[in-house]
């Protein structure tokens, strides 16, 4: 019986000290290190208590998206730490697993040399009586972590069991760790293993350096072929003589004629006279012939558009045809381009290489794995030559009545810049999206002039500036020498984009029947209306010539 009591008494004091303890028997923390620096850690703490207690667990003060096995678990901020509040565990023993993120683990110096730095213990009231850790890289560290401790100020590693086997690194900690004790992994990386991560300092790759190469290029081939004055704006309330409408797009920028613009010139030069009902169908009959007082472009263009007929539908398929048919003619090149002056196209498919190389760049920062960057170097490549291009083209836009391709630009500008804060680089993205935008303003005006080219330019947009700028007070004084002149200068107008600007500076005035356009309404309407309808007459006449790509793509 003494035995067996004795027994029991040793048992007893063997197990005391045990229940009695508070603190951490185990830790194990893994910590997964991305590209970007940012590392997410999954850390189990078993938490033995003797009575409930007023404690906090504290994490990292940069942690983010913590998540804890505790339910409606708050977390508060103080003491340089992220506190989670244990207060409502009671005595025994509680497993706790806590999960964050650390979004900045790997920094710079200011010599650009990249430190990942990892926080294995934050200073728990309670010791730790034992810790295992894993930290997984991104590559093969080149040399061997070192830790520091609030306790052990020089000889932190003294206590702790390391080792590196290819891209993590394992280590064991057997001696107990104080209450408020801290421990933290430093090691130095290299660039390679964390490419999204700023170093604080400007560096160019290959691909930089390949789209920097294509811009100077650009810039050289603009700079010794299309350079030109920036032209003289001579204020003017009468178009050029001699020119009409449809020719402004060539002699501003050289492009294509405009047969819709060209056919309303004619209208008002008394040639035509066009016909619009309710239905959106326009429809032009020829008043008389043309002759040799106009341009044997405008005669060739006349006669395609009439025939033998005197009537045209100008929203047929033949019109759409022969719309774009004129596109391709470029009246008055040869007077307005100097001989030597560049191709505008050439510049822009040198500019457009920009964004070719920046959907390569892109793709190198989307994706580690060398097929899935091929995959998307091809696609983003592809994409960023298109967007390129449709940002030059936005440039179109400033001096055009349709809006379509600057607003297909700047969408093509803002999808291209937020794919680039996607991929962390924002820096290669604004260099597309600025460089595009400025090699579409270089080429909106074509290459390089000559002497009546630059007066064209000048007679041109000193117009627009009039329709822009004029007094109702002036423009009454001519309305009562010309009451037609609002719709002698329509077409012109329609041109530059300036025939609602231009109809605002009438204010209520209302104007006679248009003698060119007749519709189903009742005239003396105000300038802004008869401004709206001579817009849409011209809209619906390019309505199919506009789908007429789509249409032949579909098979239709």
């Amino acid at each position: 019986m003494r035995k067996l009591i004795c027994l029991l008494l040793c048992f007893m004091m063997l197990a005391v000290p045990v229940l009695a303890f508070d603190g951490i028997t185990s830790v194990q923390s893994q910590t997964v290190v991305g590209t970007d620096g940012a590392c997410q850690v999954s850390l189990t703490a078993t938490l033995q208590l003797s009575a409930s207690s007023d404690i906090a667990f504290p994490l990292p003060e940069n942690a983010s998206d913590i998540a804890v096995n505790l339910p409606h678990a708050r977390i508060t901020r103080s003491g340089g730490h992220r506190n989670v509040d244990l207060s409502s565990l009671g005595a025994g023993s509680h497993t706790l697993t806590f999960r964050y993120t650390l979004p900045d683990a790997v920094t710079a110096d200011e010599n650009g040399d990249l430190t990942l730095t990892v926080p294995l213990v934050c200073g728990f009231a309670l010791p730790i009586e034992q810790m295992t850790f894993s930290i997984e890289l991104p590559g093969a560290p080149e040399r061997r972590p070192t830790f520091s401790s609030t306790y052990y100020l020089e000889t932190a590693e003294s206590i702790i069991d390391c080792e590196v086997q290819d891209n993590v690194i394992t280590g064991v900690i057997e001696q107990r760790l104080q209450d408020r004790e801290s421990l933290t992994m430093t090691l130095a990386v290299s660039k390679d293993m964390f490419p999204h991560v700023s170093t604080g300092r400007w560096s160019m790759d290959a691909v930089d350096l390949i789209m920097a190469a294509f811009f100077f290029l650009a810039l050289a081939y603009w700079l010794i072929t299309m350079r030109c004055l920036p032209p003289r704006r001579s204020r003017r309330a009468l178009p050029t003589p001699g020119l009409n409408a449809g020719e402004i797009p060539c002699r501003l920028s050289g492009q294509g004629m405009d047969l819709t613009l060209a056919v309303l010139s004619w209208a008002q030069m008394g040639y035509i006279l066009i016909q619009a009902d309710d239905h959106g169908r326009v429809l032009l009959h020829k008043r008389m012939e043309m002759g040799n007082e106009r341009g044997e472009l405008e005669n060739r263009l006349f006669r395609s558009l009439f025939g033998k007929k005197n009537l045209a539908d100008a929203t047929g398929y033949r019109y759409a045809t022969l719309c774009r048919k004129a596109m391709t003619c470029r009246s008055g090149v040869s007077l307005t381009y100097k001989r030597a002056s560049g191709n505008p196209r050439v510049f822009r498919f040198l500019a457009a290489a920009i964004g070719t190389f920046g959907g390569v760049s892109m793709a190198y920062a989307f994706a580690n794995d060398t097929a899935w960057q091929i995959v998307l170097a091809i696609f983003l490549g592809i994409l960023g030559s298109f967007a390129a291009w449709q940002m030059q083209s936005a440039a179109k836009g400033l001096f055009h009545p349709y809006k379509l391709p600057l607003l297909i630009g700047l969408g093509c500008g803002l999808v291209w810049f937020l794919l680039s804060l996607l991929a962390g680089e924002w820096h290669t993205g604004l260099f597309v999206v600025l460089s595009q935008w400025l090699a579409g303003l270089a080429a909106a005006f074509g290459g390089r002039k000559t002497e009546s080219g630059q007066q064209n330019m000048s007679e041109i947009l000193g117009l627009r500036r009039f329709m822009h700028t004029a007094k109702p007070e002036e423009l009454q004084r001519i309305l009562d020498a010309n009451p037609h002149y609002f719709y002698d200068l329509a077409p012109y107008a329609l041109a530059l984009d300036a025939d609602r600007a231009f109809a605002r500076r009438f204010g209520n005035v209302r104007l006679p029947e248009c003698p060119y356009l007749t519709t189903g309404m009742d005239g003396h309407m105000t300038v802004k209306e008869w401004d709206q309808l001579l817009r849409s007459t011209a809209e619906s006449m390019d309505a199919l010539q506009r789908r007429l790509p789509l249409d032949r793509l579909l098979g239709r």
